[in-house]
């Protein structure tokens, strides 16, 4: 192994400083990425957040979009195609796993870039 390994980057020690529980599963914004919570984290407590891997998650109400598209997160949890929402910043996602459809209530999202 290289001397300057770290970790595998599958997941992310994170302490839930939001004020809300997140729940295992839920999508969490950290800088410009996501993570996923393994496990739920109440507030003010350690968790760890899946870095990779392919997720199911609640998206925009119209988006569409192809297999392969970037994809990034709303501040509401949601996956959309748009990188920004207004003026305001999504954070980035990944990558769209399966083309969507409109009346799709969910998308799939490789984490990561």
């Amino acid at each position: 192994m290289a001397k300057n390994y770290y970790q595998d980057g599958n997941t992310m020690d994170w302490h839930n400083g939001t004020g809300k529980d997140v729940v295992s599963g839920q999508p969490v914004i950290v800088g410009d990425l996501i993570g996923i919570a393994q496990h739920d984290i109440p507030v003010d407590a350690d968790g760890e957040l899946m870095m990779t891997g392919v997720f199911v998650l609640p998206k925009v109400t119209a988006g569409t979009w192809q297999r392969g598209v970037q994809l990034w997160l709303t501040k509401d949890g949601k996956l959309t195609s748009e990188e920004k929402d207004g003026s305001d910043p999504n954070a980035f996602a990944g990558t769209a796993w399966i083309t969507t459809n409109p009346n799709d209530p969910e998308g799939r999202v490789r984490l990561g870039f």
